[in-house]
């Protein structure tokens, strides 16, 4: 009963959304302030200022410190762990927000979404600052690790959302700009925190020069709440109808051009339906994008949704080891907003994730070696691109599973594709700090039995890494894996079955069917006929659909 009773809550949830608006809204929408039309290409900067603010999450190990200074003392011990537990709640509670609030900000529309988010967040910093002054670390949890995180994922998909549905033709461009403010944030937070918490706060806590930590969180919760409202006031979803290109809100990438692919490979001895007027039927043009659009559950419940889920997880494991500092933010940022915009130059999103598979496994490979022979150069250059391709797989999945899914559904499913963030970024940080500590001593002694000689401490430091980076290459090599097998167009993925077949993969150009235990490779030729007689009989289909309530006598 409770079983059947929690599966219709789900499956209700997660329906198709719909945005209803009335016409007095759609009017409103129309303009960005009295006078003044709204222009798409002004949501970019409202997203940029929106991310800058959530990326201000990335900067938070630099309160680590002045909290545990305030709430315990310099004498108490500064360097207790305590504070930076913070950041692990906020980003768990920011993707599970993102993943359960994405349908209901489709249904309620981007404005209060990213407002209500813009509440939580500043409440979040309220709580922290009180459980500062009153010396309550429980406090900080709630406040920003629940309230805070929470706020930051729905924040976060707010934006992505309508910039999505108002740039089908620039997917990538529009997903990097939607993200590329969060490493932003990264670079500019830290100096404004330093700046106002002040620097001599290990010597006079009560007393600081400047205004010391709980003032800190609010005066920078309100600048934020300034920012994200401002920012929010612009986003909206496009009217009814809208499209670009032949490209709608609901459009999975290759229906647009279907049409195309029926006369390029349809069979000689089939009719063209989509475009040919029968003597005996009136035909109307073929709408294909409503034949293989998805509704949200059959997204999240398909194959590719799930292999895209795990190449995510890979794909940002790799950043494990690396702390974010401006540098790296800079990286983190460049990432988000050039390899999204590559993607849509060369039209494919995959290969520019397989790309960011190979290059951590290759980047994360050689950290060790630049650690042991102290190469310092390497060592940054290594770990700056690493970072440059952890933040291009955030800036590139909405477009991705946009171009998959549709853009219609990609509140939802980009904010369960966070949880893989989450994930790695909670249980992955938790793994790393037990493997270091579990396995140093171990690992130690197991060095200086197998070489017969008494290691010196000096040199081990070099080595007290390696087990965490092997596990983390593993997860990377399982992204990629998963990478390799989406079946990122719409033919691979819609092509109709042939009997017994079980799996179908891409092996270059070719197309593989794994029938029966046997790998079958199609010919071009052969492939060719069979989506476009496939893509013929839907059109066939929704002409005589169509033509039934009017048929024409023939003489």
């Amino acid at each position: 009963m409770v079983y059947t009773k929690t599966k219709e809550l789900v499956l209700n949830h997660y329906r198709d959304a719909i945005y209803i608006r009335s016409d007095a809204q759609l009017a409103r929408e129309e303009f960005l302030f009295p006078g003044v039309k709204f222009n798409r290409w002004v949501l970019p900067v409202a997203a940029f200022f929106i991310q800058i603010c959530c990326g201000s999450l990335y900067a938070w190990s630099g309160y680590n410190a002045p909290i545990e200074a305030a709430i315990y003392g310099m004498n108490g011990g500064v360097d207790r762990g305590m504070a930076s537990t913070t950041f692990y709640i906020a980003v768990a509670f920011f993707g599970c927000t993102a993943a359960a609030l994405g349908p209901w900000m489709e249904r309620k529309g981007p404005f209060i979404g990213c407002m209500a988010g813009t509440a939580l967040f500043f409440f979040g910093n309220l709580m922290t600052a009180l459980g500062v002054y009153v010396n309550q670390i429980a406090l900080i949890y709630v406040g920003y690790g629940i309230f805070g995180g929470a706020g930051l994922g729905l924040a976060y998909i707010s934006p992505v959302s309508p910039l999505q549905k108002w740039f089908p033709e620039y997917r990538g461009l529009a997903a990097g700009f939607a993200v590329c403010g969060f490493g932003g944030g990264s670079i500019i937070a830290p100096y404004t925190q330093k700046y106002l918490i002040g620097l001599d706060y290990q010597l006079d806590v009560v007393n600081n020069v400047n205004l010391g930590v709980p003032l800190t969180f609010v005066i920078l919760g309100a600048v934020y709440f300034v920012i994200m409202s401002l920012g929010s006031l612009v986003l909206r979803m496009p009217p009814p109808g809208y499209e670009v290109k032949g490209i709608k809100i609901d459009t999975v990438k290759g229906a647009e051009t279907a049409h195309q692919d029926i006369v390029l490979h349809a069979s000689d001895d089939v009719t063209d339906f989509s475009t040919s007027k029968s003597e005996t039927v009136v035909s109307a043009p073929t709408d294909f994008n409503a034949h293989f659009k998805m509704t949200l559950w059959e997204s999240i419940v398909s194959t590719e949704f799930r292999l895209m889920y795990v190449m995510f997880i890979g794909a940002q494991t790799g950043n494990e080891p690396v702390n974010i500092n401006a540098i790296l933010g800079v990286c983190n940022l460049l990432g988000r907003l050039s390899v999204p915009f590559m993607s849509d130059y060369f039209q494919n999103r995959k290969i520019f994730f397989i790309i960011s598979c190979v290059a951590q496994l290759v980047l994360l490979g050689l950290i060790p070696y630049s650690i042991w022979n102290q190469y310092y150069g390497l060592f940054l250059f290594e770990v700056f691109t690493i970072a440059y391709f952890y933040g291009a797989g955030f800036g590139l999945i909405p477009a991705f599973l946009s171009d998959q899914f549709g853009s219609k559904n990609i509140g939802p499913t980009d904010g369960i594709i966070l949880t893989a963030w989450a994930m790695t970024g909670v249980f992955g940080g938790l793994i790393f700090t037990a493997v270091y500590n579990s396995g140093y001593n171990s690992h130690y002694y197991a060095l200086e039995g197998a070489t017969k000689k008494t290691w010196n401490p000096a040199d081990y430091k070099y080595h007290v890494y390696d087990v965490d980076f092997q596990w983390i290459l593993g997860v990377i090599a399982v992204g990629l894996l998963c990478a390799c097998f989406i079946p990122n167009s719409l033919r691979d993925r819609r092509l109709p079955k042939a009997e017994g077949e079980l799996f179908r993969f891409r092996l270059g150009p070719r197309l593989v069917r794994v029938i029966r235990g046997k790998f079958v490779i199609v010919s071009k030729e052969d492939e060719n006929k069979e989506w476009g007689a496939y893509l013929t009989s839907i059109a066939k289909e929704q002409s005589l659909a169509a033509a039934q309530p009017v048929s024409v006598a023939t003489q």
